[in-house]
């Protein structure tokens, strides 16, 4: 069972509730509150909150109130009721929130909020990752200009034309594009002036995570430069040598690709957690709960999935942090992820029966290791 909660008097946004809850899905539970302080002294336990509607256009309210509110269910996906149309509106509310609506609600969107915060629901979280993010106060939004490629990507016949000129609205995230395209992270033998080229020889769907990737450096400006450079150089590294060992390991271009944006997006967890302020080397940041995923990755998981990423994505990074014998093509892309962060000696000193599960795989020949 799954629980939403609606501080609202909002007919229209209540209506198309009680219509999931009762006709779609009745695995969910609807509960109304018609003002903050109704919502603030009702018995509740705050795990249980798998989704929150909260009307700022309907409902008079205080920063304060809204922190309440948001504190009140910390581990739910947030949606506000607000005016999509301002920017400063928007972003003034984004703090708390995880996600907006307008007051005229469509249904397939709304739809989309209930399996986003479904699958929070369902991912794997450890006391670390729960305690964590029930404190964050500072979210990143999802991107305008990514939202709207991802709608243009919807289209199996879109050209790359119009993927271009898409990007060509925001100049300082196509500079940045391009220096990445140019730089050795990349691995391209010759440069490029045009972006028709560069998206043609990165692909749409590595462009789609590059493009999320660089739009979010404007919404982060209050972190230490150094540090947020330092985050970024790693991951970027970090998907080279994952796609370079998914090459000599003959995988095919679409789970390259995969590897690559899998690890790229595998920094947003610390990019979360600097912009909360904590600090990337604290000890208290480390799971110590066998076989647990960690407390970063966690984050990771959970942003993306906030963003309504599917378990495609969410799946490797889950599951990096050990090898899997499985025929499966994502457990290839995991496995990638796994085996790229181990030094030589490391590899090396892994249990006997590990090793020979990895040298029976498709990277044992780039691995060095003998079946």
């Amino acid at each position: 069972m799954f629980q939403v909660v609606a501080v609202s008097l909002n007919p229209a946004l209540l209506s198309y509730l009680r219509k999931y809850c009762e006709l779609n899905d009745p695995r969910w539970q609807l509960k109304i509150f018609p003002t903050v302080g109704s919502f603030a002294t009702a018995p509740r336990n705050n795990d249980s909150i798998d989704l929150l509607f909260f009307d700022a256009l309907g409902l008079t309210s205080s920063q304060e109130e809204k922190r309440l509110v948001c504190f009140m269910a910390p581990l739910a996906l947030r949606v506000v009721v607000t005016n999509p149309e301002h920017d400063d509106v928007v972003l003034s509310h984004l703090d708390h929130f995880h996600s907006f609506i307008g007051a005229s609600v469509e249904f397939d969107h709304l739809t989309q909020l209930f399996r986003n915060a479904e699958r929070v629901k369902q991912l794997p979280q450890t006391a670390l990752s729960k305690r964590l993010l029930s404190s964050f106060l500072h979210y990143p939004v999802f991107p305008r200009l990514s939202e709207q490629l991802q709608r243009k990507l919807q289209d199996p016949k879109v050209e790359i034309g119009q993927v271009a000129r898409l990007l060509e609205q925001d100049p300082v995230v196509v500079s940045r594009l391009m220096q990445l395209v140019n730089s050795p992270y990349m691995g391209f033998v010759s440069e490029t002036l045009s972006l028709d080229i560069a998206i043609s020889r990165l692909g749409l769907q590595v462009v789609n995570a590059l493009v999320l990737m660089l739009s979010l450096r404007s919404q982060l400006q209050g972190l230490d430069q150094a540090e947020h450079n330092k985050v970024l150089d790693n991951a970027m590294q970090f998907a080279n040598q994952c796609r370079e060992l998914a090459k000599t390991a003959k995988l095919r271009r679409s789970q390259q690709d995969h590897v690559f944006i899998a690890a790229m997006f595998s920094c947003f967890g610390q990019l979360l957690l600097l912009q909360n302020g904590f600090v990337l080397d604290d000890p208290q940041l480390q799971n110590s709960e066998p076989g647990a995923v960690r407390s970063d990755v966690a984050v990771t998981a959970h942003l993306l999935c906030l963003w309504g990423f599917d378990n495609r994505m969410l799946q490797p990074l889950l599951t990096q942090h050990q090898f899997i014998a499985s025929d499966e093509p994502d457990a290839d892309v995991s496995n990638c992820l796994y085996l790229a962060r181990l030094s030589r000696s490391e590899l090396q000193a892994l249990p006997a029966a590990e090793k020979e599960l990895i040298a029976a795989s498709v990277f044992a020949g780039a691995l060095g290791l003998k079946p």
